[in-house]
C-alpha cells in the first residue's frame, strides 16, 4: 500500500511539473522568464527524482537497455512512476524487430545530409523533445524526396510526409504537383529546413495544447490524424496529470489503430537504440 501511495504521489508530482511547464511556456511568451516558477519547477524535479529513487522504479544495476527506456519516456513527458507491467518487455520486442539495415539507411542518409545540425536546432527552440526527431525516420528514413500513399487529406511529401492542409497551415508552399504521387521541386516539403520548421510548429500545437506535454500523445495524433486523435484526447480530463499514454491505452484502446499503436512503439524504439546503438 505504502508503495503504490508513492507511486501515485510521484506520479502526481511530475503532473505538477507538466502543469508549471505549461504555465511558463505562457508566460514567457507574454513576459518574458519569471525566476520564481523556474525555481519552483527545479525544486519539483528534485521532489520527483527522490521519489524515483525511493520508489527503485531503476538505478545503476539496472540493465542498461532498461534505464534508456526510462529516462526516454521521462523527456517524452510520461513519468516513470505509471510504466505498465510489461511495458518494458514489449518495447524490447519491438526494439528487437527494427532490422539493421533500415536503420543504418535511416542514419546513412541522416549523417550524409547532416540532419542532426538542422532539424536538432528547429527541435530546440521550439522546446520540443529531441525524440521528434525519430517521427522522419519512421515516416520516410530521413528521405527529404519521400512521397507516401494517397489519403483523404491529398498526398503526403517530404521527409516529414506532411499532407497538403497541415503544410499550408504552417506556411509551406505547394508546387503544380501537389496531387500527385511524385517529386515536385516547387514544394516546399521536400525542402528539409523548411518542412522541418513547419512540422515544429505544427508538433509544438499538439504538444502544448491537447497532449498537455505528453510527447507520446504526440506521436500517437501524427500517425492517426489530429482530428481523430485529438477527440478522443478531449474526452478525457483537462490534466496533464490525466492526459499521458498510459491513460489514453487504459480508457481507450479499442479506439486506437494497431497500425498507430505499433506506431508509437516505432518511433520509441528507435530513438533508444539511437542513444545506444550497442
Amino acid at each position: 500500500r505504502r508503495v503504490a501511495a508513492l507511486r501515485q504521489t510521484a506520479a502526481s508530482v511530475f503532473g505538477t511539473i507538466k502543469e508549471l511547464e505549461l504555465d511558463v511556456r505562457r508566460l514567457e511568451a507574454t513576459s518574458g522568464p519569471n525566476p520564481g516558477l523556474a525555481e519552483k519547477r527545479a525544486r519539483l524535479e528534485k521532489q520527483y527524482e527522490d521519489l524515483v529513487k525511493t520508489l527503485g522504479i531503476y538505478n545503476d544495476r539496472t540493465p542498461v537497455d532498461e534505464q534508456i527506456i526510462y529516462r526516454t519516456i521521462h523527456r517524452l513527458g510520461e513519468s516513470e512512476a505509471n510504466v505498465p507491467s510489461g511495458f518494458v518487455r514489449e518495447l524490447r520486442e519491438h526494439i528487437a524487430r527494427w532490422k539493421a539495415a533500415d536503420l543504418q539507411a535511416g542514419f546513412s542518409r541522416a549523417r550524409q545530409q547532416a540532419l542532426a545540425g538542422t532539424i536538432g536546432p528547429i527541435l530546440l527552440r521550439h522546446n520540443l523533445p529531441r525524440e521528434f526527431l525519430f517521427l522522419a525516420l519512421q515516416e520516410s528514413k530521413f528521405d527529404p524526396r519521400g512521397i507516401g500513399p494517397s489519403t483523404a487529406s491529398g498526398v503526403p511529401k517530404g521527409m516529414w510526409q506532411l499532407t497538403p492542409l497541415i503544410a499550408e497551415t504552417y506556411g509551406l508552399q505547394l508546387g503544380p504537383l501537389r496531387g500527385e504521387r511524385a517529386f515536385d521541386p516547387a514544394d516546399e516539403r521536400h525542402d528539409v529546413a523548411r518542412a522541418s520548421e513547419a512540422a515544429a510548429r505544427y508538433l509544438e500545437d499538439l504538444y502544448t495544447t491537447d497532449a498537455k506535454l505528453s510527447g507520446l500523445l504526440v506521436v500517437a495524433s501524427y500517425n492517426m490524424g489530429e482530428t481523430r486523435m485529438r477527440r478522443i484526447i478531449r474526452s478525457m480530463p483537462d490534466s496533464p496529470s490525466e492526459r499521458n499514454l498510459w491513460k489514453l491505452l487504459e480508457r481507450h484502446r479499442k479506439e486506437i489503430p494497431t497500425e498507430t499503436y505499433d506506431y508509437m512503439f516505432r518511433v520509441l524504439s528507435a530513438a533508444v537504440i539511437a542513444t545506444n546503438p550497442r
